[in-house]
């Protein structure tokens, strides 16, 4: 070993002690029928009563199920509470994620909610997104524990009735974003189909958090992966960052910052290691076609850099901290872009210890709190 490479690992040994803003935390509902207690009276008949039809909760599954599921399980084996779902009880989350990592602020990604925007019945879906956002703020934004924070959950299908939704339960101080997760339409996010929905979340100073895998609805108009679908879990927890890739671009060639130049973006569960390569080919392909985009007044990385930031869950570490820090190096100062997200109760989760012992402690800071604090703008947030 080298004295400079002994120095680089001095420089990784410390595992980050400060406070802590978690930007992917998925929350779920216990059951069905707790969810269901939040729709209007007529659709709580439609999909039935709980117990009262063969699959217990009504004969209509609310929100699809994934395409796709892990073989030994989806969640961390510890995190199933007593009754429910993982990540549906506030006080076991509080205990193995909050308190042991000095979370001071958690944002609240949903879960299997995110494949809401997949149900064919676009009426349904609506309703659903409008009590899962009910069930959120009553559930887990209205407690005496201050550092839950919510996200919008949008039904894409119709962008204009995605928008009603967004400023009525935006509108809650703390409800700091708009979340997209499975794509109803089957047009990647920068098609101007969605702009009543940037147009809603920029009135409203909310950014758009974008999470992957929504696509992997069995229903779903979009495929996980460009070239058709994956056939096993692996496959598809492998490629599932394409969908992230593709809508990336479509939000850079698409001119959505040049329309709506206060709108932030957040990508969450892709990780961050694909982007220099992306960026470098889209900056040197635009030089050559800009004619054909005109909207797109500079460089897309500059707006990249302005307007997207990305989550480090989860963080590819095969090639050890040294090749890790060098990819995301690579198109530029990564520590600005970086927001920690933990992806908790997901069976690939990641904690604080993990990912900063992965990091050079000189981006520490940013990353796991300043960064965040920026992008959703506390704490001026709280004032809204």
């Amino acid at each position: 070993m080298t004295a400079a490479t002994a120095a680089e690992g001095d420089r990784r040994s410390g595992v980050y002690t400060g406070p802590v803003t978690d930007v992917c935390v998925h929350h779920t509902w216990r059951d069905q029928t707790e969810l269901a207690e939040y729709l209007s009276p007529g659709w709580r008949e439609f999909v039935g009563t709980p117990g009262s039809l063969p699959l217990g909760a009504g004969a209509i599954r609310i929100v699809p199920s994934p395409g796709f599921r892990h073989p030994t399980g989806d969640k961390r084996a510890d995190a199933r509470p007593s009754r429910g779902a993982a990540g549906s009880d506030p006080e076991l989350l509080r205990s193995q994620l909050l308190e042991p990592s000095a979370v001071t602020k958690a944002v609240l990604n949903f879960d299997d909610g995110l494949l809401a925007p997949t149900i064919t019945d676009y009426h349904l879906a609506h309703e659903v997104c409008r009590a899962a956002n009910d069930w959120c703020t009553d559930r887990w934004l209205s407690g005496e524990d201050d550092r839950y924070y919510g996200l919008v959950l949008a039904p894409n299908q119709i962008p204009e009735d995605a928008a009603t939704e967004i400023r009525r339960a935006g509108a809650h101080p703390r409800m700091v974003g708009v979340v997209l997760g499975g794509n109803g339409i089957g047009q990647s996010f920068g098609h101007r189909l969605y702009h009543p929905i940037y147009r809603a979340a920029a009135d409203l100073d909310l950014p758009i958090v974008l999470h992957v895998g929504g696509d992997a609805a069995p229903d779903a108009r979009t495929s996980t992966a460009p070239a058709g679908n994956p056939t096993t879990f692996t496959e598809y927890s492998i490629m599932s960052t394409t969908p992230m890739m593709t809508h990336l671009v479509s939000f850079l060639l698409h001119g959505v910052f040049e329309r709506f130049p206060g709108l932030r973006l957040l990508l969450v569960g892709s990780g961050a290691a694909w982007l220099a390569p992306l960026m470098w080919r889209l900056d040197s392909n635009w030089r050559g076609l800009r004619r054909e985009v005109p909207w797109v007044r500079k460089h897309p990385s500059e707006y990249l850099w302005e307007h997207v930031r990305l989550s480090t869950w989860p963080l590819d570490q095969a090639g050890g901290p040294e090749q890790l820090s060098a990819a995301l190096g690579a198109f530029g100062p990564p520590e600005d872009l970086l927001c920690f997200g933990s992806g908790y109760p997901d069976w690939n989760w990641e904690d604080v210890p993990t990912v900063s012992g992965q990091l050079p402690e000189a981006w520490h800071s940013k990353v796991f709190r300043d960064n965040a604090e920026s992008f959703f703008r506390w704490p001026g947030r709280s004032a809204r």
